[in-house]
């Protein structure tokens, strides 16, 4: 079975659009006004990296989590 990828390269080989909307469903900012298609929201749930909860809003998963401090580790 194959290893998933290490946290830093999926956080690097992230697309600008994606980078965008984990740090909008981290802080509660509205992906849509921020330009964000609706396909990006697709692969990102595919990617593991955020969920929608049961009222339907979107969350990051543990795995968005770790990549947007993976991100974030490089800014900070």
């Amino acid at each position: 079975m194959a290893k998933p990828p290490r946290v830093e390269t999926v956080a690097a080989e992230l697309l600008v659009q994606e980078r965008v909307l984990l740090f909008c469903v981290a802080t509660g900012t509205d992906w849509q006004k921020a330009d964000v298609a609706g396909d990006t929201t697709t692969v990102m749930v595919v990617k593991g990296l955020i969920d929608r909860d049961t009222a339907g809003r979107l969350t990051l998963t543990n795995a968005g989590r770790q990549v947007l401090r993976a991100l974030l580790k490089n800014v900070l």
